[in-house]
């Protein structure tokens, strides 16, 4: 089956990195970068695509806005991921930024809550906007995206999606990651 994906035109595709290794002396640098990124604090969102039973999703910090003219975003999903198929095959996708009483959404899509596939959308108030991928209802916002290119980056898919709807919330303390743990700026 060929993915919307799969039909668009990669601008760059990259080699896969050569074996890595840490300086002496500074440990492991699998280690060390994942450490170095922990200490990036970034939005806890819930990217989601798919309709019904089909619906899938993952919990993310890797999302960035990318253009205004015209609005557009990127996230990074990780190729093995259940929630990449479904982005891929829909052709669109929603960012979901959480706020602080969003946390046990942000657990059940880190998979933290023994919950997988369609159930991870069970304990949670879910509509469509534009594309008919889940939005949650009590998000700090919904950003809803078509894809207009995917990039393969290694163990990941980086998908650009053009906006087509946004619905903002009705605020909230932010639902932040840092030091590999979750965060409120309230």
């Amino acid at each position: 089956m060929t993915t919307l994906a799969d039909s668009l035109p990669p601008r760059h595709v990259l080699a896969p990195p050569a074996p890595v290794g840490a300086a002496p002396g500074t440990g492991d640098l699998v280690d060390l970068f994942k450490a170095a990124m922990g200490r990036l604090s970034g939005a806890v969102t819930v990217i989601t695509a798919g309709r019904g039973a089909a619906a899938r999703g993952l919990t993310a910090t890797a999302v960035c806005s990318v253009s205004i003219a015209p609005p557009t975003l990127l996230v990074c999903v990780n190729r093995s991921g259940e929630a990449h198929r479904a982005i891929a095959e829909s052709g669109s996708f929603c960012v979901n930024v959480l706020a602080e009483a969003n946390r046990a959404v942000a657990d059940r899509f880190a998979g933290r809550a023994g919950a997988f596939g369609g159930e991870r959308f069970a304990g949670g108030d879910w509509s469509e906007l534009a594309t008919g991928a889940p939005a949650l209802d009590g998000a700090l916002v919904n950003v809803d995206c078509r894809i207009a290119e995917a990039v393969e980056a290694y163990t990941h898919t980086v998908f650009f999606g053009t906006v087509a709807a946004v619905r903002l919330g009705t605020g909230g303390a932010p639902l932040v990651h840092f030091d590999r743990a979750y965060r409120s700026l309230a």
